[in-house]
């Protein structure tokens, strides 16, 4: 019996020591991660101040500033060493840094709206081209591409060809190609600026001129082009996004001449 409850001890002794290293084990596991999560929500405060993209982070940043122009404005109002004068020189140049914040905060607003708005033409366009889903009579859901998905498709293709930066002349050209003889396959005001625009460039990149004296110009085909495939006689696929009833809609620019 004296041996059997040694080995009884024993066994009970292992299995506390397993139990006491298993416990730590968890307990160092889950600080680890208690860690990592705080160290990740740091990250996501800093990022949304630095790169504000939605409302309530722009939000966060014009609450923060309020408090720190009303902590300042404390600080110098109840400022016992300061004259007059002295007072009057920190709340002026107060006032100048909360106006240069306020333009750094409009200035990320821009961005973010702009990056804001591109993501959801992309997501409307990628929408338009996906493939139609049919269920199939064993209850499988086929994917399916028709005509109308497929011209969409192609035009969204065109479309990124025309926003792609770092392209070479040529590819520039054949991408332009393709979009003129696309939207010349309709007749209308819509569709001739834009060849006419098409054209222009094609002119001043043949003649050598740089990136970035055609900014302008590129920003207004991809535009024009835009609305191309935004209107449902151009892209049919595009009838199914459209706010309003087609009889609402008065759009001169694509009735043909």
């Amino acid at each position: 019996q004296r041996y059997w409850r040694g080995c009884v001890a024993r066994g009970r002794a292992t299995d506390l020591r397993r139990e006491r290293t298993e416990r730590i084990e968890a307990q160092e596991r889950l600080r680890a991660q208690r860690e990592r999560e705080e160290k990740e929500q740091h990250q996501r405060e800093v990022e949304r101040r630095m790169n504000p993209k939605s409302a309530s982070d722009f939000e966060v940043l014009y609450n923060e500033l309020e408090n720190w122009r009303q902590h300042e404005t404390t600080r110098i109002k109840s400022d016992a060493d300061l004259t007059p004068e002295m007072r009057r020189e920190q709340l002026e140049e107060l006032l100048h840094k909360e106006t240069k914040l306020l333009q750094t905060i409009d200035k990320l607003k821009l961005t973010a709206n702009s990056n804001n708005r591109e993501k959801r033409i992309n997501k409307v366009l990628a929408m338009m081209a996906a493939p139609k889903k049919w269920q199939m009579a064993d209850g499988d859901i086929a994917l399916v591409h028709t005509p109308f998905t497929t011209r969409a498709k192609e035009l969204l293709e065109l479309y990124h060809g025309l926003k792609a930066a770092g392209t070479s002349v040529d590819e520039r050209l054949d991408v332009l190609l393709h979009v003129k003889w696309t939207a010349k396959e309709f007749d209308c005001d819509l569709t001739r600026d834009l060849v006419d625009l098409i054209d222009r460039e094609a002119d001043l990149l043949n003649r050598g001129r740089s990136e970035k004296a055609m900014v302008g110009l590129r920003k207004r085909i991809c535009t024009l082009f835009l609305q191309f495939i935004e209107t449902p006689d151009f892209n049919p696929e595009a009838e199914r996004f459209q706010q309003a009833p087609p009889e609402l809609l008065d759009r001169p620019q694509i009735a043909p001449k």
